[in-house]
């Protein structure tokens, strides 16, 4: 990777069961103690009435539920960047399902009338782009635009390709980030493709990134700096985990941030409660790393959907300026060194994510 620009982090929006807000929000959230009966609570679903404030009530009526989520969390995160990038921002947005709710109830229309069941207003939803789509035009994002769908890992990916846009010049600022939609009937479909332990939530998470000399240069205030980044494929059957250990996303995005395997002290993990996946991905660090530092995944507190991968990259920037590590397990947040920390992804299937992020 030839890194031009120093990519930074200058705006956070998250909208989650458990919080929606900006960075200050997800700062109190992350350092609050919590007893372990918190991983049984708050609850995996938003409340949809902590979207009234960013998504009027036009849109409420156009929008489907899953783009109100992007379209709340964009405008958040731009919010508490301080940005009015006036169109010149680029889009890029992971989702594993995107709104299949939609789909489905199209595909039931006709089977249940015929043509005439076919609703032109949910067509445009059946597309996998519909979030992008809704989100460029509510933000005014001119620039390119960008939809991953991968599971376990697209909001980590979404977040990987963006700095990567920022950093080579194709995009002078980027919304980068993650959304799904808990649905009930969807999530029972998806079960079947494989075991999984953990539980499904919903939410939307992105974050502003901007070169570092743009944001410096407009006053602000940079919240942490991902240094590195890298994606590969690991091999192993669809929705299935991989007998081996190739850790070579790490390694290279370790080597584009100029560090030593053994300069990281802290991690956020993808896996959480799916007990195949969590195994993979501990034989992936051990094999990548020297000594597996303290790590958090946040998916026992929130539930598994593409918005998480990007909220732990925003909350590795608050560990890399508080020297603090969330604990998944409850009590109070452990202390981690001050030093490079790393967000790491590995899906079922086999996609390959890692970021170095760095305080300010």
């Amino acid at each position: 990777m030839s890194v031009r620009e120093r990519v930074v982090i200058t705006g956070v929006g998250v909208v989650s069961a458990a919080l929606t807000g900006g960075s200050p929000a997800l700062g109190a959230w992350l350092a609050a103690p919590r007893g372990p009966a918190y991983a049984l609570g708050p609850g995996l679903t938003v409340d949809d009435g902590m979207l009234a404030p960013h998504v009027d009530a036009t849109e409420s009526r156009r929008l489907t539920r899953v783009s109100r989520l992007a379209v709340a969390a964009a405008r958040l995160a731009l919010t508490d960047a301080g940005l009015d990038a006036d169109g010149a921002l680029g889009l890029v947005v992971g989702t594993e399902l995107g709104d299949l709710h939609s789909t489905m109830a199209f595909a039931d229309g006709y089977l249940d009338r015929g043509p005439v069941g076919l609703s032109a207003l949910l067509f445009p939803s059946t597309v996998m782009n519909t979030m992008a789509s809704a989100t460029s035009i509510a933000v005014r994002a001119r620039q390119a635009s960008l939809t991953l769908n991968a599971p376990d890992v697209a909001g980590e990916l979404s977040v990987a390709r963006g700095a990567a846009a920022v950093a080579s010049g194709r995009l002078s600022a980027a919304l980068a980030g993650g959304v799904d939609e808990l649905d009930p009937e969807v999530a029972r479909i998806v079960e079947r493709l494989g075991p999984r332990d953990d539980r499904r939530g919903e939410g939307a998470t992105f974050v502003v990134l901007e070169g570092r000399t743009a944001a410096e240069r407009r006053g602000a205030t940079i919240l942490g700096e991902i240094s590195g980044w890298a994606w590969r494929s690991a091999p192993a059957r669809p929705h299935g985990i991989g007998r081996g250990a190739d850790g070579r996303a790490v390694a290279s995005a370790l080597a584009a941030a100029g560090c030593a395997a053994a300069d990281v002290r802290w991690l956020y993990r993808s896996a959480g409660g799916d007990r195949g996946r969590a195994e993979w991905e501990a034989r992936v660090l051990a094999r990548a790393l020297p000594a597996v530092p303290p790590s958090a995944s946040l998916a026992t507190w929130l539930g598994r959907h593409s918005g998480l991968g990007a909220l732990r990259v925003a909350a590795a920037t608050w560990t890399a300026r508080s020297g603090l590590l969330p604990a998944d397990s409850g009590g109070s947040p452990a202390p981690v060194a001050h030093a490079p920390g790393l967000v790491h992804g590995l899906a079922r299937g086999g996609a390959h994510v890692a970021l170095v992020v760095t305080a300010p």
